[in-house]
């Protein structure tokens, strides 16, 4: 074997799996057919719970200290233009705010890291640092993935180095298909897509402007946002902007003028140095399969959004940290191959929940173009009506797609076949509001323990079982995991408001910081939970 795991694509999926594999002690060689990170931005917001997986894996101050600073507010403003008129504004607060706002609060409700902005020209060139810092990471930038075989004890993959021309061939025991919509794993496989493609072409255009008063009329935003001029997206809340918008009758990629297009928005003339502009397709695609033996997916490969509500990323991170750790039990030996089957099981109905978010969100963002009024710019009483009647429309519509808490947090894997559920146990599918709760397949609640750490700081990279009080009933678990060799650590909590929240005295709980299993006592059959829970 060259290496335990072939990764197609080094982006940011690609990268969150080759450091998730590092974690976990497996070796990994990653490819990507571009000659380095990303030069275009894509993504603007990592998400809490994101933050929470790149605090696992050790990145999240480098990330923290990249983005747009912490004091700077996340509001989401809808204006006429950036000289005319802002009609209503959703308010949200920057990262240092909202994080001392929970510390307060404490009541599982919310990501123990809140979400920051930071687009992925920033965010790749971290991971793909963190990820060559570790002596289980090889990645080779251009570098494209051609195609592969696999037989009954590994993958045979071609690649062909851009410099040379020469292909080289690399043999894995499993590949990971994370290159893009596009993917030619996926293709290969011969997976389909299902769902809606080439929805709305859109015209995006990425620049610096130095002329930063100009892009903040009404004090810091993060989205200014219209429906005759698009979405203005302030990337570092300094100089960097992306304006995402669409092409009108008659206006073609080589002939449109990317400053006018900015400029209609802004309202005014202003320093323009432009980095990139570019046509591009929506799409609402999901994989209708993630796995064939040796090889499978995660990531846009898998699935494709509308960027409303930034799912596409974000769903991306908690795909490669899922493939990550099943991978690495399986090549480790303790695993069975029931984690890599519950791959699909478990991420498929995230990717089309997460889809029909994205679906709902730009469905909003189309019913407040359809109730803004000619006139809207009206000096006088008239114009005033108008704007007050369109401002009231606005926030009944409202702005989900950026308070979707049940969606970034709730997702759970209540029907997977390696957690251990009870009848009538709770579960949540409401995309707004996320509950606190231990049902196994749902990440726990994540609070501060009276001593001021975050409790999963306390949680070991492999199994961990939390034990708030059960009497010894943690010796079944350990030994039984010892006799099986499933990693697993006990760690005791003596913690009341902790004990409240999590509801019970024992809590398995998963590498992915998911949970396996509950109960107020040592069960009859530990070996066939720990049986199930592995997979095997």
């Amino acid at each position: 074997m060259d290496t335990s795991v072939l990764i197609a694509g080094g982006g940011p999926v690609g990268l969150t799996l080759s450091l998730t594999l590092a974690r976990f002690g497996i070796g990994c060689v990653a490819v990507e057919r571009a000659a380095g990170t990303t030069q275009h931005p894509k993504m603007d917001i990592t998400n809490g719970r994101s933050m929470e997986i790149f605090r696992m894996l050790g990145v999240a101050d480098a990330i923290h200290a990249a983005a747009v600073p912490d004091h700077i507010c996340h509001d989401v403003s809808w204006a006429t233009s950036l000289t005319g008129h802002e009609i209503y504004r959703f308010a949200y607060p920057g990262p240092a705010e909202a994080r001392e706002t929970y510390r307060r609060r404490n009541d599982g409700t919310r990501a123990l890291e809140p979400d920051v902005r930071i687009s992925q020209i920033v965010v790749e060139p971290l991971l793909r640092d963190a990820a060559l810092a570790s002596p289980h990471v090889t990645i080779r930038y251009g570098a494209e993935f051609l195609d592969f075989e696999q037989d009954a004890d590994g993958v045979t993959s071609r690649v062909e180095i851009a410099e040379t021309g020469e292909i080289r061939e690399i043999r894995s025991r499993y590949l990971a298909g994370c290159d893009g919509g596009n993917s030619r794993v996926r293709r290969q496989l011969g997976i389909g897509l299902s769902g809606e493609a080439n929805i709305r072409t859109r015209y995006s255009v990425h620049f610096i402007s130095r002329d930063q008063a100009a892009f903040e009329p009404w004090g810091p935003a993060w989205h200014y946002q219209s429906p005759v001029h698009g979405t203005l997206v302030s990337q570092d809340g300094k100089e960097r902007y992306t304006l995402h918008s669409y092409l009108a009758d008659g206006e073609t990629p080589e002939t449109v003028n990317p400053y006018d297009k900015v400029r209609s928005f802004v309202g005014a003339d202003f320093h323009f140095e432009p980095l990139r502009a570019l046509n591009w397709q929506n799409n609402l695609l999901i994989a209708e399969g993630y796995r064939d033996r040796r090889v499978l997916l995660a990531g846009d490969a898998a699935h494709q959004y509308i960027p409303t509500g930034g799912y596409g990323m974000n769903t991306g991170v908690g795909d490669a940290f899922d493939l990550g750790w099943k991978l690495s039990a399986v090549i480790q030996g303790w695993g069975g191959d029931g984690l890599l089957d519950a791959v699909r099981e478990e991420r498929q109905p995230v990717a089309l929940r997460n889809r029909e978010g994205s679906k709902r969100h730009a469905e909003a963002r189309l019913a407040i173009g359809e109730i803004w009024p000619d006139g809207i710019e009206a000096a006088g009483p008239e114009g005033e009506r108008l704007r007050a009647g369109l401002a009231d429309g606005i926030q009944k519509i409202g702005n989900a797609e950026n308070e979707s808490l049940g969606i970034e947090l709730g997702y759970g894997y209540a029907g997977s076949s390696i957690v251990c559920n009870e009848d009538g146990d709770e579960t949540q599918d409401d995309p707004l509001v996320y509950v606190p709760t231990t049902t196994p397949g749902y990440r726990p609640p994540g609070i501060y323990l009276g001593d001021g750490t975050p409790i999963f700081g306390r949680f070991g990279i492999w199994f961990t079982l939390v034990d708030f009080g059960s009497d010894g009933a943690a010796g079944a678990f350990e030994a039984e995991a010892e006799t099986l060799g499933v990693p697993l650590r006990t760690v005791f909590i003596g913690d009341g408001h902790a004990r409240a929240l999590y509801g019970y005295d024992l809590v398995l709980v998963r590498p992915d910081q998911h949970v396996a299993w509950r109960g107020n006592r040592a069960p009859g059959d530990v070996t066939e939970i720990l049986r199930r829970v592995s997979g095997n």
